[in-house]
Order: C-alpha cells, then structure tokens, then sequence
C-alpha cells in the first residue's frame, strides 16, 4: 500500500520562474519598460503622457524590482 504524502499541498501557481521576472520588464513590442523608483514618480509621468500623447496608463508596483511601472488601461 502506497504512504500517504504529507506537506504542503501545491495549489496554483508556485514561486515565480527566473524568466517570469525577466518577462515582466519587458514590454509587448520588445522594449525595456521603465522603471520608476516611488509611486508619485509614476504617477508624474502618467500624467505627463496623457498630456503630451493623450494615451491612459496606470501606475503598478513592481513585484521583483520594487520599482513602479505603467500598464495599459485596455488589460
């Protein structure tokens, strides 16, 4: 008879991959996406864009680099 396993039961995703890092800095087309280092320099910038290129981006915090990046409204 097999022993029953015991531990932590896996559920979702595990610890994000080393690539899964590398991805998340790097935008759609290819292009290194910029780093911001607070949230109120993020949220200049946003507001600076939409000003100048008329485009709606919202500030994220950043999971592996503690910094800030945009993403897209339309996600």
């Amino acid at each position: 008879m097999a022993k029953a396993r015991r531990g932590r039961r896996r559920t979702g995703r595990s610890a994000p991959a080393a690539t899964e890092s590398l991805r998340a800095h790097w935008r759609a087309d290819g292009a290194e996406k910029r780093r911001f280092p607070t949230a109120d320099a993020a949220n200049r910038a946003v507001l600076q864009l939409r000003l100048e290129e008329g485009v709606d981006l919202d500030p994220y915090p950043c999971p592996y680099c503690n910094g800030w990046h945009l993403a897209s409204r339309d996600r």
